[in-house]
């Protein structure tokens, strides 16, 4: 034996699919995310709130950011908040977005973030068509 577990099978041999965590398969959560980041613009926004999980903004502001259209940013902001994955406060007379607090959605938006950018070139020609 040469001290290695030939049983043991890291993250990186399996397939996407089995990269998903258990629970955010079971409860639907990768498939919501999934969907709903299926554009340019929702991953672009998911993106930003993952790589910045403390990021508090408008709509305006996220569009500005990642240098997309507004309308196009509020409708995602609009679904990714539906789906509970940012949540959204009234501050005067903006409304202002973050990431969602809840640990199991946190994780599974970085996981797919993750998962995003390991395929990078692959996701943002496939999304692009």
């Amino acid at each position: 034996m040469n001290g290695h577990d030939s049983s043991r099978v890291t993250l990186a041999n399996l397939a996407d699919e089995e990269k998903v965590l258990p629970w955010a398969e079971g409860n639907g959560l990768w498939a919501v995310i999934s969907t709903l980041a299926s554009d340019l613009v929702s991953v672009d926004v998911v993106t930003f709130f993952v790589q910045n999980p403390y990021a508090c903004d408008s709509a305006e502001g996220i569009a500005v950011r990642i240098g997309r259209d507004f309308p196009s940013v509020a409708h995602a902001l609009e679904d990714l908040t539906a789906a509970q994955l940012l949540e959204v406060s009234e501050l005067g007379e903006s409304c202002v977005y973050t990431l969602t607090k809840d640990p199991p959605r946190r994780q599974t938006l970085q996981q797919y973030v993750a998962w995003l950018q390991e395929g990078y070139h692959w996701a943002r020609l496939a999304m692009d068509r």
